[in-house]
């Protein structure tokens, strides 16, 4: 059976210097090798920074389904589970900042199974005004995988990341 379109591009952009940066600095890393039998998933694990009672890391299920014509969608994953992570362990974030807002489970549509980020697919569904409040976080073909975890990285370690 052949790659489509998506596989081949998502194998080429896990190669990039990008990705491969943040592996090496321990940022991220891939859970398992990306197969057919998993495809359009994606498991990666992603450093947190140190909290009372927060993990070290997290992982992060990629729906990646029409990868390059569309955006990802991700969501925290239990792997001991395998299914999405209970809310009540989900990330908190101070009140008010961009971490609590990305994070949130409760108020929309789809809660504990997307980021509530304009370049989640899932959650953009409903928010057809987020292109015109958020020019920056619109996603073309031109994004990869590793934008979107450079976030996940950034809001994980940064100073209104509260722990899980």
């Amino acid at each position: 059976m052949s790659k489509s379109t998506a596989q081949r591009l998502l194998g080429e952009d896990l190669q990039r210097a990008e990705f491969q940066i943040g592996v090496a600095k321990g940022q991220w890393s891939l859970i398992r090798k990306v197969s057919e039998a998993d495809w359009p998933f994606v498991y990666t694990s992603v450093q947190a920074a140190p909290r009372p009672g927060g993990p070290e890391r997290l992982t992060v299920r990629w729906d990646v389904d029409g990868y390059g014509s569309q955006s990802p969608t991700g969501a925290f994953w239990d792997e001991v589970g395998n299914d999405f992570l209970a809310i009540d362990r989900w990330p908190k974030g101070r009140p008010n900042s961009p971490v609590e807002s990305v994070f949130k489970v409760s108020g929309w549509s789809a809660p504990g199974k997307g980021f509530y980020h304009p370049y989640d697919r899932q959650a953009r569904l409903n928010h057809h005004e987020w292109p015109t409040q958020n020019p920056q976080y619109v996603w073309t073909p031109q994004h990869t995988l590793t934008d979107f975890l450079t976030l996940v990285h950034r809001w994980l370690n940064c100073e209104d990341y509260l722990g899980c």
